[in-house]
């Protein structure tokens, strides 16, 4: 059974499986939208462009970046049996895939590729794409975020795209950021906040504040998603 669920074409199938129903529930969830002006204004202008999200969100994210008209795209996957079959489903959604990881905070001398990912992911968006992240994942804790994200806009110049998103029907995993799996035939909320670059002379101490502010509007968008659905604010 356990060679059978690990073959290429049980994985295959699942990874079409889950996508298919992902779509479908974006497809049936009657969306409302605020500040999509401003992300519009991105898409058209082409150009690098960094999408910010929290992690428990990360299954609503292919629903705001449509493919045929705005940069393409790279998302980060770890290095771990897992994230093969994450490059699975997010391939078939049409992401450019970018593999790596950040060391461990309890063991930081055990790397997993996030050096090179990071200059992978640099050296793409300054072509003119675009990178999502989720800033607080994978592991936690949630809702705060990185410097790292922060880093590669300073460095690339790209203006940054926070994302909330929510729907009155979901799943909550048993995890550690309570992630979130959309329902079909919800009512939904895709909120859009434009913030310019990281300046590229900005000190530690400025980096932190704007790590700080971009955290607390990012978790703002979020919970007003969430009130806009009726869904539970916060990482419930």
């Amino acid at each position: 059974m356990k060679s059978l669920l690990e073959s290429d074409g049980f994985q295959a199938f699942m990874a079409r499986l889950i996508v298919g129903y992902l779509k479908f529930c974006y497809r049936t969830t009657r969306w409302t939208h605020e500040g999509r002006e401003a992300a519009e204004a991105v898409w058209a202008q082409g150009g690098p462009a960094l999408l910010l999200l929290w992690h428990q969100r990360v299954h609503y994210a292919p629903a705001c970046w449509p493919l045929d008209r705005a940069q393409k795209i790279a998302i980060l996957v770890s290095l771990s049996k897992s994230g093969d079959f994450s490059v699975r489903t997010n391939t078939l959604f049409g992401y450019h895939i970018i593999r790596g990881s950040a060391a461990k905070k309890t063991d930081p001398t055990k790397q997993k590729g996030g050096a090179q990912a990071f200059r992978d992911m640099l050296r793409w968006i300054r072509a003119g794409n675009a990178v999502a992240l989720t800033p607080d994942g994978p592991r936690g804790p949630a809702r705060d975020m990185t410097e790292g994200s922060l880093k590669l806009s300073q460095m690339s110049g790209a203006p940054i795209i926070l994302i909330g998103q929510s729907s009155s029907r979901y799943l909550s995993l048993n995890s550690w950021d309570r992630q979130r799996i959309p329902l079909p035939f919800a009512v939904g909320a895709m909120l859009w906040e434009v913030r310019p670059p990281i300046a590229p002379d900005a000190d530690e101490a400025q980096l932190e504040a704007r790590r700080v502010e971009l955290g607390e509007r990012l978790s703002a968008l979020t919970d007003r998603a969430d009130a806009l659905t009726g869904a539970a604010s916060g990482a419930a």
